[in-house]
């Protein structure tokens, strides 16, 4: 559990995620036609958050663009900010996502911080400016479970949550709102390495309620606490006109949402998940506007997985013969062979050649052949210029793909001028980047001290003491060396996006010094 897979078989979401529910139930299934073919499985990355998403849009609710921030207007009561992970430091004193959280709750929307990471939370209903009112911190430190019932599988950094009751309260609410219901009877909801809420807590606007804590055995790193506070939320006053007031989660773990933690095996991860968007989007589902920020980034799509999780059609017998049900009913069978043995009628006397194109040979028919073999050739030069035509727009207008990775190679070492740039453009047109990026991250290790002519296996590393995930650091090295010296593979121009944050962050690691290469001198 504390080193994350590096893929996961989407198939697998069609039974163990939506479902029944997946797609609309078929109602009569043609037969007699051949089987059509099932989508290939989707390679789904552990530690993203594209399943997550992927129920999101099962439930009508559409991602809000980078470009629409611009015109806040156009976001009211309808809006879901979810924050997932880091939330960035853009150099202001409110980082740009919790700065949209503030906004959501503001008009009545909804909000959601999971993070692991040291951030500081600000209440909405205060005078002081937001970076001046620090309302809850998660400390970013991890913790750790002493009691193995406490834990998944045996696994110390992965401690159950455990929910609070509001019986638990000193001043217990009178009316709980729809927050309570989130972590209500889930026992079995999984962490990855989470960090806790520091107290003590100011307990109000929307920081009303503890919702969960760690377990009585968890031990956060140089203290000791009993029951860390894991989860606090609250509900807004609903509106004078029905509709519902704002909705707040702050969980202090991010991996509870990843692709890994959803499909674990004896886990409430995926109830949660479904839990967490039920009330994110209130009473009759009537928020369908998501904001979705992950490690401070606007992630644009919502539908990644829709190949994955469509529901698959049943297979049908070759030798079936298409129902036409309620339309025909019992005389079916009677009209198929009425309609065969007219076809058969036709094709005997030759009806479509006697009637289209005149008697074999007579005039008629020499002159119809003619008139045919004109047509093909017109509708042959016609395609023909058509096809050149396209091809002449797609060579001016290439595709709107990402432009490949800029490395040190600079020009060719043989051939006229522009032959390198040429065969750049011609991957990109492709979409497929492997060279420039493998040319990328060789270049990289060779800077960082790797050995000279090294091979498809990762060499020796150190990892210093400062870093609070060794093990995902280690898998992430493993997964870029791998692209740079391993058998050559695909790499579309979405999966350089979804890449390129991950090698700027080994590179900014390496040059803070966490990690080396460990040669002979060493």
């Amino acid at each position: 559990m504390k080193r994350l897979t590096r893929g996961l078989a989407a198939v697998a979401l069609l039974a163990a995620v939506l479902g029944p529910g997946a797609a609309p139930t078929a109602r009569a299934q043609l037969r007699g036609f051949p089987e059509p073919p099932q989508p290939p499985p989707v390679p789904v990355p552990g530690g993203g958050t594209e399943l997550f998403r992927a129920l999101l849009a099962r439930e009508g609710i559409q991602p809000v663009r980078a470009g629409e921030l611009n015109n806040a207007r156009t976001l009211n009561t309808d809006l879901i900010v979810i924050v997932i992970g880091s939330p960035g430091v853009d150099f202001q004193p409110l980082p740009q996502p919790l700065a949209w959280v503030r906004f959501a709750l503001q008009v009545d929307g909804a909000a959601l911080v999971a993070s692991d990471s040291r951030v500081a939370l600000h209440a909405t209903s205060t005078n002081a400016p937001a970076w001046d009112n620090v309302t809850a911190q998660f400390s970013g430190g991890a913790v750790t479970a002493d009691n193995q019932n406490d834990v998944h599988h045996n696994q110390a950094e992965c401690p159950y949550v455990v929910p609070v009751s509001p019986d638990e309260l000193k001043n217990r609410p009178l009316d709980p709102g729809r927050v309570w219901g989130v972590f209500r009877g889930l026992t079995r909801l999984a962490t990855n390495q989470p960090t806790f809420i520091e107290e003590p807590l100011k307990y109000r606007a929307e920081f009303q309620y503890p919702l969960a804590r760690l377990p009585r055995s968890t031990t956060p790193k140089g203290q000791r606490l009993r029951a860390p506070l894991f989860a606090v939320g609250g509900d807004g006053e609903d509106q004078i006109g029905g509709a519902p007031g704002y909705a707040f989660l702050a969980l202090a773990d991010s991996s509870v949402f990843i692709n890994q933690m959803l499909l674990e095996e004896g886990t409430d991860n995926l109830k949660f998940a479904l839990r967490t968007i039920e009330y994110l989007q209130g009473p009759g589902q009537s928020r369908k506007r998501c904001l979705f920020f992950e490690n401070g980034r606007v992630i644009e799509k919502f539908d990644t997985l829709n190949a994955a999780v469509a529901k698959p059609r049943p297979k049908l017998p070759p030798e079936a013969m298409p129902n036409l049900g309620p339309l025909f009913g019992k005389n079916q069978e009677a009209i198929v062979k009425g309609v065969d043995k007219f076809a058969d009628q036709l094709q005997t006397h030759d009806w479509l050649h006697q009637t289209k194109v005149g008697p074999s040979g007579s005039d008629q028919e020499r002159a119809s052949v003619a008139r045919w073999i004109e047509a093909a050739v017109v509708l042959g030069a016609v395609a023909i210029t058509l096809l050149l035509l396209r091809r002449s727009l797609l060579a001016r207008h290439p595709l709107d793909v990402p432009p490949a990775p800029v490395t040190g190679a600079g020009a060719a070492a043989t051939g006229p001028p522009g032959v390198f740039d040429r065969r750049q453009r011609e991957l990109v047109r492709r979409n497929n980047l492997y060279e420039p990026v493998r040319n990328l991250m060789r270049e990289f290790f060779a800077a960082a001290g790797a050995p000279p002519h090294p091979g498809p296996r990762l060499p020796p590393l150190e990892i210093s003491d400062a870093v609070r995930k060794p093990g995902s650091l280690s898998q992430a090295l493993r997964d870029m060396w791998r692209i740079a010296y391993g058998p050559p593979s695909h790499i579309s121009a979405q999966r350089w996006f979804e890449l390129e944050p991950y090698f700027d962050r080994l590179r900014q690691a390496h040059a803070d010094g966490k990690w080396r290469f460990l040669t002979d001198e060493t």
